[in-house]
């Protein structure tokens, strides 16, 4: 489109402070193939600096509304919004063209899944896959804001600047990133179904495991963290992070998240959950900069459910480690009785918020 038409349609006033750097942006998203009604909404949330680069992250060609992909996929209408609306986005409105023919694959795995598990189970899955990935998408957006964008400002780059390195940024990834996501996935799938076989439990129709949870905490660390930068602090959660993980990094045990300065992990048997627990301990302690750790643990029926572990079990793991000591272990009485009295010590009943009668804790022999 010319300037000229540009200005007619009010995306463009070649006497704005600002003209020459507008006038770029929207050439550059009218060849990226954006839409004039995208360009409009990108205007007026400040983004039009990165809609280019946008719509060549969401590829696709055809824009079409949800009820159109989904016909095409043998979904019905209604189903696909729940299903849009489990990923974590925005319902949106009666004449919004929010897919491409990329959305057809989506709607047609939540159709089959539909009709091969139940529509609970398919909504589930996608919200398991929308938290998952929204996660992902966020650490890919800060990172590349703060390692690219930030420092390209700095240096003295303008919005068209920015623009052209997101595009260049997006077209260099975006490529790579569905096959590597793609063979990560298979790669896990097949760890997760080796891991419940060496666990040795059965399938149970209400999704139940039976499992030794695990909490290690960071003793101290908001006292740790006082005075201390934003930068400062991200590098002493990434370094517990890492250390965690490399723990966990095992056939038969499973790094259920992080939360910050705590972790929630399970194994299944006692005695590999104590050994994963005395390396956490051992791992941190060899960090100048982490204060000590500690870790609570209790076994049982647990739930799983969106990637997750519910239960009882899980609340007395997540209270008992609250009351170990710096570098110590606390066990409750299951785990106990499952690692053998030659490795536990008695350490009396314990009183925890949430449990109506006192809790028998144990603790690890050094």
């Amino acid at each position: 489109m010319t300037p000229a038409e540009l200005q007619q349609l009010g995306l463009y006033d070649p006497a704005a402070p600002d003209a020459e750097e507008r006038l770029a942006l929207l050439q550059l998203a009218l060849d990226h193939g954006v839409s004039l009604g995208e360009i409009r909404d990108a205007i007026a949330e400040r983004r039009l600096h990165a809609i280019a680069a946008v719509w060549v992250v969401e590829g696709g060609v055809e824009r079409l509304r949800i009820e159109e992909a989904a016909a095409r996929a043998g979904l019905d209408g209604p189903t696909a919004r729940r299903v849009w609306s489990a990923l974590g986005f925005a319902d949106p409105l009666a004449d919004e063209r929010p897919c491409s023919e990329r959305d057809v694959e989506v709607f047609r795995l939540f159709e089959l899944l539909e009709q091969t598990l139940s529509r609970d189970v398919a909504l589930q899955l996608a919200r398991v896959m929308g938290s998952a990935l929204a996660s992902l998408a966020d650490a890919e957006v800060a990172a590349v804001r703060s390692a690219q964008e930030a420092p390209l400002r700095a240096g003295g780059g303008g919005n068209v600047d920015v623009a052209r390195d997101l595009v260049r940024t997006a077209e260099a990834f975006m490529p790579l990133i569905a096959p590597v996501l793609d063979t990560v996935h298979r790669h896990q799938v097949a760890a997760a179904g080796r891991r419940y076989a060496l666990w040795g439990v059965p399938a149970t129709t209400q999704s139940t495991t039976d499992a030794v949870v695990g909490f290690a905490d960071l003793v101290g660390f908001t006292a740790v963290s006082s005075g201390r930068s934003a930068a400062a602090l991200d590098a002493l959660v990434v370094e517990f992070e890492r250390l965690v993980s490399d723990v966990l990094a095992r056939p038969s045990a499973r790094l259920v998240k992080l939360i910050g300065d705590e972790a929630m992990f399970a194994a299944g048997d006692a005695a590999e959950a104590l050994a994963i627990a005395r390396a956490i301990v051992d791992a941190v302690d060899a960090s100048d900069d982490l204060p000590p750790v500690r870790v609570g643990l209790a076994a049982g029926e647990v739930l799983v459910r969106e990637g997750d572990l519910f239960g009882p079990v899980v609340n007395l793991a997540a209270r008992l480690v609250g009351t170990a000591g710096p570098r110590q272990i606390v066990l409750d009485a299951e785990v106990a009785r499952r690692a053998g009295p030659d490795r536990v010590v008695a350490l009396g009943p314990r009183t925890l918020d949430g449990f109506d009668h006192p809790v028998e804790v144990y603790t690890t022999r050094l």
